[in-house]
């Protein structure tokens, strides 16, 4: 399938539609806007074109629209001929069920979902390549999505089940955008301690990538460090102290995480019982 049609031109359908040009498939893409028009990407000349010209001459459908208007998508496409084609929707949450109707037109369905941030067109068609990918839909697909995930240099991940998107992409949440929210309550706390804000965001990154350099190289139990790791409870009361004075919206979530990573380091063999029980105590108090 080499005729690929991508509905939705946003920073992850452009990527997709720039990375999948230079593989040598033919691309077609479907905006808002439906005059015909080439449209050139980088080094990509796409030809962008009504909906009733990309279906009949593509193989494979991504949509890649946002994620409240795929059913819409879907609707459209059952006015097609879609026999022998592939569609596949690119959102992280929902299964292959809202595509489920274009069975009746013929098609294969599935959702194919690339594991990575994307805050750019630039950095989608830097970050895509080696990325996870998962999917989820009708397994006459899997050969050809692993074919393609290859071409990236990725590692396709087949799913188990249409319910299990949901579970996965709160996963994919909590890990990208809540490190977002981590680095903000860090940055508060080093402002409250005299840094300027760009001081204090230069100042975090380096740890932050240390961490992450740890997580990659070692189990999560023995990348953790820090006082809970210790069983320092003098330094998490102090902490819980100053936060509820000065930050209590940071308190919060500190004490929100403290008991995953008291689990964590308890797990570990790194806190005693004892240890374990009171940190659990003042994180409660």
């Amino acid at each position: 399938m080499k005729n690929v049609g991508i509905i939705g031109l946003g920073r992850l359908g452009t990527a997709l539609a720039v990375s999948l040009g230079r593989f040598g498939y033919t691309i077609r893409a479907v905006t808002r806007d439906a005059q015909p028009q080439t449209r050139t990407i980088g080094d990509l000349t796409v030809s962008v074109l009504p909906l009733e010209r990309v279906v009949p001459e593509s193989d494979a459908l991504f949509i890649a629209t946002p994620d409240g208007i795929i059913a819409q998508i879907a609707e459209s496409l059952m006015n097609f001929d879609l026999n022998t084609k592939a569609v596949l929707h690119l959102s992280g949450s929902h299964s292959s069920s809202m595509l489920a109707s274009l069975k009746e037109r013929g098609a294969c369905i599935g959702s194919l979902h690339p594991l990575q941030s994307f805050a750019s067109v630039e950095q989608a068609i830097s970050n895509l390549p080696g990325s996870y990918f998962t999917f989820e839909g009708d397994e006459s697909l899997s050969g050809w999505v692993s074919s393609l995930v290859e071409k990236f240099g990725g590692i396709l991940k087949i799913l188990p089940s249409a319910d299990s998107k949901t579970i996965y992409h709160a996963g994919a949440v909590i890990v990208s955008n809540y490190m977002v929210a981590l680095a903000e309550m860090g940055v508060r706390c080093l402002r409250h301690s005299g840094f300027s804000e760009q001081e204090a965001q230069e100042a975090l990154l380096p740890l932050m990538r240390g961490t992450l350099n740890n997580i990659s190289r070692l189990p999560l139990g023995k990348a953790l460090t820090g006082p809970i790791s210790r069983g320092d409870i003098g330094v998490v009361a102090s902490h819980l102290e100053v936060l509820a004075r000065d930050l209590p919206d940071v308190k919060r979530p500190y004490c929100a995480l403290a008991p995953v990573l008291a689990d964590i380091a308890r797990k570990e063999g790194k806190l005693s019982i004892e240890k374990y029980r009171e940190l659990k105590r003042i994180i409660k108090g």
